[in-house]
């Protein structure tokens, strides 16, 4: 097997530690910007519909690199344990990479069948294009337990060589 030195482990576990944090800011955020929202019709602020908009933006970056960066550990250091991980739970980030890319890619989305759904938000669902992307935070512990699993093999490995 060809583990990653410590080193590289280490920059990344800090790195994907960063953005699952990231994903936590980012999830209060959105809810303190829901709160703020009046109630259907007139009188929405454009403020803060921006920055409700720019926060799903940032969890859906933070939430794609959450797993980008799980995925390069659990390749890179070649663990069975990591990759088997890493397999059942490429799922669940999948739909994140696709959301940001709607966000980051949007001149790309100017046609059907986007176009009449260019993002939308409706209790804890946010829709593009007609898919349905999880902002419950349900939907955020799945993240926050991946890296408490990725964590765990770590630690129990570490603990082995000691």
């Amino acid at each position: 097997m060809d583990r990653m030195n410590s080193w590289e482990a280490s920059v990344a576990l800090t790195i994907l530690e960063n953005y699952v944090n990231g994903a936590i800011v980012q999830r209060e955020r959105i809810e303190g910007d829901r709160s703020a929202l009046p109630g259907p019709g007139p009188g929405v602020d454009h403020r803060l519909m921006l920055t409700l908009f720019l926060d799903i933006h940032f969890y859906f970056i933070c939430l794609d690199k959450v797993g980008s960066l799980f995925r390069r550990i659990a390749e890179t250091d070649g663990d069975p344990l990591l990759q088997d991980l890493w397999n059942r739970l490429e799922p669940e980030f999948r739909p994140y990479r696709r959301a940001r890319n709607h966000f980051e890619h949007i001149e790309e989305r100017l046609r059907p069948p986007y176009l009449g759904d260019l993002g939308s938000l409706s209790g804890e669902t946010y829709t593009f294009g007609g898919e349905r992307f999880d902002i419950s935070r349900t939907g955020l512990a799945t993240f926050t337990s991946a890296y408490e699993g990725l964590i765990t093999i770590l630690s129990a490995r570490s603990e082995r060589h000691a």
